[in-house]
């Protein structure tokens, strides 16, 4: 047994890419039959990251040798807190996801549903490898075969929107992928190695080289673009608004996949001292949240797609977790990592029921939600569940995280960033509050009859709608991964 938890490292990333090569022949012999195996193989993802978490809670991380083969000649696979935490949630999403998909992806096709799966299980499985390789250069091929996959899953449908913003993506994304690269060259040339352990022990005498200090810009900027931080965002509104079914889903992941590396690179390359002590990191990157809060709220007021607004949204959340990191503080990087794990869960849960209400209402704008809470009262309801969890209502997920940054940033003097971010839950109540009193208050104007959505489909829906409140509620199940995941963070080797 002890032999099996050594590889899961290994497995986690390999048996949905596996999938994804045997899924296209199954489903060509047997039509239907993708999604089953899709299903299986997540289902075998998810009990191999619960299994890991359950091995680095009693026997704590390890490092995995690719092959065999240690550094600085081989690959590493580091296996810590953090990894199996955000690896159970990807895993998890992703099933649920697909479990949801049934109905949704009729409209691309049978060809394209195909294709369409072989490119959710490959991003699960980049996405594994970015949250737990040691090794930089890995963690820039698999940031690689990532957006490439969320390119084409962008862009599937074929038509003129999908593929400006697929393109879109494309362009951002790349010069993203070059200073990642260029990073990792100067950093390399710099230590001699790809490994971030090792890399990270040789960069203390020269941390005031300006060939590190460029090559820690340059990394920070790219995964930047991966993250959709703001103002690097400009990719995600059209990428949400016209990628198909689910697709949405796994470009939420896929951002927090993008954030576990910027954590690596700042806590384990850099570590928490020689970040200080070259340039004000933190406090930079605390400063960049914050903006990104602010502007991406308004910007998501601004909005009549509900898909654009739930884009800005992420984008707002996406600078509370950076702003929380950039606090430097255990508490602030615990709620830096609640706040994935809550937002990624209750954000899902909102496609899904976005993605519901097109299919059964053809409705995808703000304003013809008038009524739709008597007309499909039980998607409404899990619609609510997700939205109060986004907003920070007590007891729920989003609460519990956004207290926790908020109390970080005053015990460290911030006050300020502790007021925007009430400024923030101020905000996104007005953009989602919208919404719920038109569906529930306002009168409906349609002429057509809205059925509500069948059990099948509201079973996932509500998996992770309830979820999000939960988070709360129980919001000690998940810290206790995540307390550990900090304090070895700030340690400088998590």
């Amino acid at each position: 047994m002890n032999d099996i938890l050594s590889h899961l490292p290994i497995l986690i990333v390999m048996i949905p890419i596996s999938t994804a090569f045997i899924g296209p022949l199954a489903g060509y012999l047997f039509l239907g039959w993708i999604r089953r195996i899709a299903l299986l193989g997540l289902l075998i993802n998810l009990i191999c990251s619960l299994l890991l978490v359950l091995h680095i809670t009693t026997s704590g991380p390890f490092t995995y040798h690719l092959a065999g083969v240690a550094p600085p000649l081989g690959i590493a696979f580091y296996a810590d807190y953090l990894g199996a935490c955000i690896s159970v949630l990807i895993s998890g999403i992703a099933f649920i996801s697909i479990w949801y998909s049934s109905d949704s992806i009729e409209e691309l096709g049978e060809r394209k549903s195909l294709f369409f799966y072989v490119l959710l299980l490959l991003s699960v499985g980049a996405m594994q490898g970015t949250i737990i390789t040691a090794d930089l250069f890995t963690l820039f091929i698999l940031f690689e075969i990532l957006a490439i996959v969320m390119y084409g899953l962008v862009a599937i449908r074929g038509d003129g929107r999908g593929l400006l913003a697929g393109y879109k993506y494309l362009l951002i994304g790349s010069a993203g992928s070059a200073m990642i690269l260029i990073g990792i060259g100067f950093l390399y040339i710099t230590t001699g190695t790809l490994n971030m352990h090792m890399m990270a022990d040789l960069l203390v005498p020269v941390s005031d080289s300006y060939t590190v200090l460029a090559g820690l810009a340059l990394l920070i900027a790219g995964i930047s673009t991966k993250i959709g931080l703001f103002p690097l965002h400009i990719w995600m509104p059209d990428a949400y608004a016209y990628a198909p079914s689910i697709a949405p889903v796994f470009s939420t992941l896929a951002l927090k996949a993008g954030l576990v590396a910027l954590i690596r690179v700042i806590f384990i390359i850099f570590g928490p001292s020689l970040a200080v002590q070259t340039i004000p990191l933190y406090s930079m990157l605390a400063i960049l949240g914050a903006v990104a809060i602010i502007f991406c709220s308004v910007l998501a007021i601004r909005q009549v797609d509900i898909r654009k607004m739930f884009a800005y949204s992420t984008g707002a959340n996406i600078g509370c977790v950076v702003l929380g990191i950039g606090i430097a503080t255990e508490a602030g990087l615990e709620g830096a990592i609640l706040l994935m794990i809550t937002h990624a869960t209750a954000k899902a849960g909102l496609f899904l029921c976005a993605d519901t209400i097109l299919i059964q209402a053809g409705i995808r704008y703000i304003h013809e939600f008038r009524g739709l809470g008597m007309a499909m009262p039980y998607t409404m309801a899990a619609f609510a569940m997700a939205a109060l969890s986004m907003i920070g209502i007590p007891l729920s997920g989003g609460f519990v995280s956004k207290i926790i940054i908020s109390s970080a940033a005053i015990a460290s003097d911030l006050l300020l960033y502790a007021i925007i971010i009430l400024f923030w839950t101020l905000l996104t109540a007005v953009y989602f509050f919208r919404i719920l009193n038109s569906a529930y208050f306002e009168e409906a104007d349609r002429v057509r009859t809205i059925r509500e959505a069948p059990i099948n489909v509201l079973i996932p829906i509500y998996l992770l709608c309830t979820a999000a409140i939960l988070l709360g509620i129980f919001v000690e199940v998940p810290m206790g991964i995540i307390r550990p995941a900090a304090a070895l963070l700030l340690g400088g080797r998590g």
